[in-house]
């Protein structure tokens, strides 16, 4: 049978699938063969280096992926728990509602750190950051923001762990219901944020935006 031709996005989901499914040790280049149709003559083509090469292109992905639709969101100049739920909207979507796996979350508890631990701590760093913005926005005093944020994710991780564990969307579900309302406890949502200049709208012209409270 001829080769079925794949764009590269399409490629990468299927190894990304491929990877949470079975883990780096456990997608073997059979299986990465499988999912993806191609040949391991084909697949070196794409990645000459090979598995290792393509667990990080993978990650660099998902990277990607959570910087245009989870970082930068976080840090734009909407009501903060405008913010928050839109997070936990595409998180929900992203992991089929807590049936799916966090692929840095998964790598970063197997020997693959050694391999790709600076990528993973850069991505963990970033989303407390963005995360920690959003609060700060809504009010609350930067380093209760910051203990906030690394609250939430690790909220959004175990949440991820138990899903899965226990083969319970619930775990999830609850989640994302609880999360807004435990981030933003005692957060005064009506004043700082709405002043505050979004320098991705203006670069450096920027203004101040004035947005009415929601």
């Amino acid at each position: 049978m001829p080769t079925p031709m794949l764009s590269r996005a399409e490629l990468l989901q299927r190894l990304q699938q491929t990877f949470r499914q079975y883990g780096y040790e456990g997608a073997s280049m059979t299986r990465i063969a499988k999912a993806t149709g191609l040949g391991k003559a084909s697949l070196y083509h794409y990645f000459p280096e090979g598995k290792e090469q393509m667990a990080q292109a993978v990650v660099d992905d998902v990277g990607r992926w959570f910087e245009s639709t989870i970082f930068l969101p976080l840090e734009q100049v909407h009501p903060p728990r405008q913010r928050i739920v839109s997070m936990l909207e595409a998180l929900r979507q992203h992991y089929d509602a807590g049936n799916l796996a966090c692929l840095p979350g998964l790598f970063s508890q197997t020997e693959e750190r050694a391999l790709f631990g600076e990528t993973i701590a850069r991505f963990f760093a970033r989303w407390i950051a963005s995360l920690t913005q959003t609060l700060t926005d809504a009010g609350l005093a930067r380093d209760i923001a910051q203990r906030r944020a690394y609250d939430g994710v690790e909220r959004i991780q175990g949440a991820l762990v138990l899903s899965r564990a226990l083969a319970d969307p619930g775990c999830f579900a609850a989640m994302v219901l609880e999360l807004p309302d435990q981030l933003l406890a005692g957060s005064d949502r009506a004043t700082m944020w709405t002043t505050r200049v979004n320098r991705f709208a203006f670069g450096n012209q920027a203004e101040p935006q004035r947005l009415r409270a929601r």
